[in-house]
């Protein structure tokens, strides 16, 4: 009809894989994020898909530490697939792409996540271990080094005796961006580079993954800090962890499409209901 006509010219017309440029900049809209990368909108008759060593030039571990579900980002293509209907796109430095075909597949020459030795490793992995079992004031500043400085936040080193008796060795933690001062922080290099040396407190040890969470500003500051709602979240209380810890968590597991098989999903029926007017 006319009207079911109308209706579809008032659609967004998506644009044939055939007609995408390579290296043209597009605008995209974060649609799904997984543990491997995100799929995007942009404006083509298939989602593109972003993979996680392609969201910055830096390393990342954890792909909601730079785009979350309804960004709005601006993204390069870089491969079209018309047989497979495949879009690859890439927010990294057409350097650091460069560098990565050159090495064919080798890490490009790029700021990452400090690397030590097996023995490092394995002096570190021991000096988190210690610091888990002996507990630490998560209100108390060490001195430490920014080490490396990733689009998310930075890595400081410290020495572990400045939290107490009996504890040694150095370790690397992150501070993630929001908990490099108080208020928003555009950028990390706004506030550190590498080679600073900052104040920092242990906000969380986690032995397992071997890992240290890190903050720049105060726990008073931190819990002065309203705590962000996601989308269709309604009000009361037990609301999700903040920025910083977020960052941390939900890092996507390698069986997540296993692990969302099992939950059973609820399901809808749309039935009529009839009310008895006749008392």
């Amino acid at each position: 009809s006319g009207i079911a006509k109308h209706k579809d010219d008032d659609k967004p017309q998506r644009v044939e894989l055939k007609d995408l440029e390579i290296g043209a900049e597009v605008s995209a809209t974060v649609k799904t994020v997984t543990s491997y990368g995100a799929f995007l909108d942009i404006g083509a008759k298939s989602d593109a898909l972003i993979h996680v060593s392609r969201l910055s030039d830096d390393f990342v571990s954890n792909v909601e530490d730079v785009v979350k579900q309804g960004d709005k980002i601006s993204v390069r293509i870089i491969s079209v697939d018309t047989d497979k209907n495949q879009i690859g796109v890439t927010m990294r430095s057409a350097e650091a792409e460069e560098n990565a075909a050159n090495n064919s597949g080798r890490p490009s020459k790029r700021r990452e996540r400090p690397q030590r030795s097996g023995g490092d490793q394995a002096a570190q992995a021991a000096s988190i271990q210690a610091l888990a079992e002996k507990g630490v004031d998560d209100t108390k500043f060490v001195e430490g080094e920014v080490v490396s400085a990733l689009a998310f936040g930075a890595f400081v080193r410290f020495d572990t005796a400045q939290l107490g008796e009996g504890l040694t060795g150095e370790v690397d933690g992150l501070v993630h961006i929001s908990a490099l001062a108080d208020g928003r922080t555009n950028a990390v290099e706004d506030v550190v580079t590498i080679g600073d040396k900052v104040q920092v407190r242990v906000r969380s040890v986690e032995v397992d993954a071997g890992r240290i969470s890190l903050s720049m500003i105060t726990k008073e500051q931190e819990d002065a800090r309203p705590a962000p709602r996601q989308r269709g979240e309604g009000g009361g209380r037990g609301g999700p962890p903040d920025a910083v810890t977020a960052s941390w968590t939900d890092t996507g597991a390698a069986d997540w499409k296993e692990q969302m098989a099992e939950i059973e999903q609820p399901g809808f029926t749309n039935t009529a209901v009839i009310q008895d007017r006749r008392k």
